[in-house]
Parts: C-alpha cells; sequence; structure tokens
C-alpha cells in the first residue's frame, strides 16, 4: 500500500526523534531511520535528499514541541512565578526524560559541527527567544515591579542556567541538591532583573 508523501514525512521525522532519544544521533543513517518507520529506503531518499535535509525537519517538530514546557504557565501569574514555572517544567521533564534532552543537545551539537551543511544551529536558539520571549514579555505586563532586563537577555540567562544544569545533570543524574541549586540560580537572576 502506497503512503502518502506528507504521511511518509512525517513517519520519517517521528522515527529520527525517537532514534535519537534512544540511540543517540550517531546512530541517524537514512538507512536506520527507514528501518525505525517501518519505510523502504527509496522512499526515505525520496522525502528527503540527504541525512542533512532530514536532521533539519526533525530539528524543526522539535523546536514546535518545545511549547510544552511554557503552554500551561499563565502570564497573569507575573514574571517571577513565570519563570520559575517555566524552570520547574525544565527540570521536571529533564528528570522524566533525560534520554530526550541528551538527543536535543547531540542535535545542537551535530548542527554547529556540520553549520556548512546545514543552516539548523543558528535557528534553535533563536526559536527559543521566540518561544519564551513572548511569554516572559507577557508576563510583566501583570507585575508591579519592573524588569530592568529586556526579554531577549531575559531568555538568554535563562537558558545559559538551565543548559548548564542540565549538562551536569545528565553526566551524573545521582548529584544531590542540582535541582535546588539550578532554581538558586534562576531566583538570582530574577533578582539581578528586579523581579
Amino acid at each position: 500500500m502506497r503512503v502518502p508523501t506528507v504521511e511518509r514525512k512525517e513517519q520519517l521525522i517521528a522515527a529520527t526523534v525517537e532514534l535519537m532519544r534512544r540511540e543517540g544521533v550517531q546512530s541517524v543513517t537514512m538507512r536506520n531511520i527507514a528501518k525505525e518507520a517501518n519505510a523502504p529506503l527509496a522512499a526515505a531518499h525520496y522525502c528527503f535528499s540527504d541525512k542533512s535535509e532530514l536532521m533539519d525537519a526533525a530539528a524543526e517538530a522539535w523546536l514546535n514541541n518545545m511549547n510544552r514546557f511554557s503552554r500551561d504557565v499563565p502570564a497573569h501569574l507575573g514574571l517571577r512565578k513565570v519563570v520559575e514555572q517555566v524552570a520547574e517544567g525544565y527540570w521536571r521533564s529533564l528528570e522524566e526524560e533525560p534520554d530526550s534532552l541528551l538527543a536535543e543537545m547531540e542535535l545542537i551539537l551535530w548542527a554547529t559541527r556540520n553549520a556548512n551543511a546545514s543552516p539548523l544551529a543558528a535557528k534553535i536558539y533563536p526559536a527559543y527567544e521566540v518561544e519564551l520571549g513572548k511569554l516572559f514579555s507577557a508576563a510583566p505586563e501583570y507585575t508591579d515591579g519592573e524588569c530592568f532586563m529586556d526579554s531577549v537577555t531575559l531568555v538568554r540567562s535563562f537558558l545559559m542556567i538551565y543548559d548548564g544544569a542540565a549538562l551536569q545533570y545528565i553526566t551524573d543524574p545521582t548529584q544531590k541538591n542540582l535541582r535546588s541549586i539550578f532554581l538558586l540560580t534562576v531566583d538570582a537572576l530574577l533578582t539581578k532583573a528586579g523581579v
């Protein structure tokens, strides 16, 4: 039975994401993706010209899904509470799905290493800026105080804190107090921002 191209692309993208989560970015080849998707190798090559194009599509799907950390956080809580809830959501996701974050980090590093073949690396953090920036910018409307940082600086600072904490967690999830140190550092950022 012939599978429509749009549906086949979605299958291949989902297979790519799952394979990256389970076995890492190094396992992503057109052959492995086709096998994971239970699709003919020729179909994978028909839908995507090469591995870079498929990786870009998988990363786009990943980026589109990143709002899972912030979609249920109401902006009316004020900026401090919004950032704290996003931080809690990020950390909860890290504890529940460390393989997903590890695969995401590998994907970022792969995209950076292959920047000549893929424009993906330059898209990743700006996508976070847009997603979190919308939420962080809306929250001050409900806050009495004024934030001393623009939303891009606040988002980038938050992500720097999270990336470092997440990397430490992934390397040794048994290390005590990483969550509390992460939240303490986020609190310091918010205090510095006057929130």
